[in-house]
């Protein structure tokens, strides 16, 4: 996030975040965890409500998924290959989530919003060129984005004092930028435990395909 993004966040915070949120669900690379615990460490100051940022994150997350699967329905198979040929990160996590999307079904919608969101934005498209059923999709879809809100929203609020204190040191828009700082270490230190927890619960869905039937 840029420092002019940070700096109008206490200003015009709902809109942003939300805006933010928004364009990260329809595909496009932006912080999206990073923006919301910074949401709920101004939640914690009292320079944002609450009840203004966790709706709004859930209405802009979930309608970020419906432009990513209405994208793949009308689309078909030709849009999703052409969003997946724009890099090969892309295209990586495009085929993961094809291949997920195959072994879990509907249950894939829901775990992507959150714990595997790093390629919830690829699912929408994919799913919906697979002809996945829209109710099914959004019935799976928006209990997994209120879970994830919630939970960074409340990390937020939870480790604002750290996020808050940097921002105080210097007063202006720099200190909103090393406030972003320590989010972002925040934030890769939470990935890194759940990573290694995964890894050492061996889950199956994280294993690839050709492993599944090893003995």
């Amino acid at each position: 996030m840029s420092e002019q993004l940070l700096a109008l966040l206490p200003v015009y915070g709902v809109p942003v975040i939300g805006f933010a949120v928004f364009l990260a669900c329809c595909g496009i690379p932006l912080p999206t965890a990073v923006i919301m615990l910074f949401g709920g460490s101004l939640v914690a100051t009292g320079d944002l409500s609450f009840w203004a940022v966790y709706p709004a994150c859930v209405g802009a997350a979930c309608g970020g998924d419906q432009v990513g699967y209405w994208a793949g329905r009308i689309g078909g198979t030709g849009y999703v290959e052409r969003f997946a040929a724009r890099g090969p990160k892309r295209q990586r996590l495009v085929d993961r989530a094809r291949d997920y999307l195959e072994r879990r079904g509907v249950i894939a919608i829901f775990i992507t919003r959150w714990l595997l969101a790093m390629i919830g934005p690829y699912m929408n498209p994919v799913a919906g060129a697979a002809g996945m059923r829209w109710k099914l999709f959004i019935a799976a879809a928006i209990p997994g984005q209120m879970l994830y809100v919630l939970i960074y929203t409340l990390l937020g609020l939870i480790f604002s004092h750290n996020i808050i204190a940097v921002a105080q040191i210097v007063g202006n828009a720099s200190g909103f930028l090393a406030a972003g700082v320590v989010t972002l270490a925040l934030f890769w230190y939470m990935t890194r435990v759940l990573h290694f927890s995964l890894k050492k619960r061996r889950r199956r869905y994280l294993k690839p395909r050709g492993r599944r039937n090893r003995h």
